[in-house]
Formats: C-alpha cells, sequence, structure tokens
C-alpha cells in the first residue's frame, strides 16, 4: 500500500491492474499493480513502464536534450535551479529535458 493513502481511498488500484496497461499522461508512470507512481528505477522495466519500450535507464534517456542541459551547464554554470546567471540562460533547456524524462515516465 502506498504510504500517503488509506486502502478506502484507492480501490481502483486493486481491481483490475490489467484493464489500463498504459499509464495515464500524467507527469510520471503509475505501478500497474500497486497504483502509486513508479520509482526511477521501475520506470526502466518496460515490463512495468510502456512509456519507456526500450526500458532506457534514467542516465542514458533523452541524450539529445541531456547533452543540451550539460553543455549550457559548462557554459554558464549548474545552478539552473538557483537565481544566478545560468536559471535564465538554462531554463528552457532544463525544462525540455525534464519533460522528455517524464514523457518516458520519469519522476523528476
Amino acid at each position: 500500500m502506498w504510504p500517503f493513502s488509506s486502502s478506502s481511498s484507492s480501490p481502483s488500484a486493486t481491481s483490475s491492474p490489467s484493464a489500463s496497461p498504459v499509464p495515464p499522461t500524467g507527469p510520471v508512470s503509475i505501478h500497474p499493480t500497486l497504483g502509486r507512481p513508479l520509482t526511477n528505477s521501475e520506470a526502466a522495466d518496460p515490463k512495468l513502464n510502456p512509456r519507456n519500450p526500450e526500458g532506457q535507464k534514467p542516465c542514458c534517456a533523452c541524450p539529445e536534450t541531456k547533452k543540451a542541459r550539460d553543455d549550457c551547464f559548462l557554459r554558464f554554470g549548474s545552478n539552473a535551479d538557483d537565481s544566478a546567471d545560468s536559471a535564465n540562460a538554462c531554463k528552457d533547456i532544463v525544462e525540455k529535458h525534464r519533460q522528455c524524462m517524464r514523457s518516458l515516465g520519469f519522476n523528476v
């Protein structure tokens, strides 16, 4: 059971896990039998996460946006989450990488 929900509030999680093989289009994939968000290691398992059919691990997913993000960090610094200059310079690039990771079901 997911620690932040009561058993009475999630009857659909136990009713029929195979009824919906494709996870919702939200930011993360949902575990098919437990009804909770997948961990990143679970999101790399194509049996649990149809949004990641190749089974890419977080370190290898989205190489194009990851390279652009890393290049931006090298040029402007890695303070993209702070209010430093790199926050403005890398904001869009970081968000594109996050969207790519979420599209594969990773929780970022």
